[in-house]
């Protein structure tokens, strides 16, 4: 099994960033899809969520914590692990294709979001 482990700055404030991560119908705005579906598992309100993977080609599971930076920037880190199956998955997290896809979600996330953000009070 592979551990991921991964960061990503946002320019918006924490309670948006969070909305934003819960509302899994938009995430096929900015993630690309696998086959995937999940089952959360935990949610601590505005600071962690949790789930594991109910069906797909990859076994996984994982937990997304949230940070205030300051007051217009949060920090998500993000924690997977990963179980592949078959060849091609082995193959793939091995040459490091999962890191990367794990890394540019985040950065489309932090794009979509940031492109949403409201604007702070000045």
């Amino acid at each position: 099994m592979g551990r991921i482990e991964e960061s990503v700055e946002v320019a918006a404030p924490l309670d948006e960033v969070y909305r934003h991560w819960v509302r899994c119908e938009d995430f096929p705005q900015f993630m690309r899809a696998d086959g995937s579906e999940s089952v959360t598992t935990e949610v601590v309100e505005g600071e962690r969520v949790a789930w594991a993977g109910a069906t797909g080609p990859v076994n996984h599971s994982g937990v997304v914590t949230f940070h205030q930076v300051d007051a217009g920037t949060t920090r998500l880190m993000l924690q997977l692990e990963i179980e592949p199956h078959g060849l091609w998955e082995h193959l793939a997290e091995a040459l490091g294709f999962v890191d990367r896809r794990v890394i540019d979600d985040l950065n489309d996330f932090k794009h979509h979001v940031e492109a949403r953000a409201t604007p702070m009070a000045g």
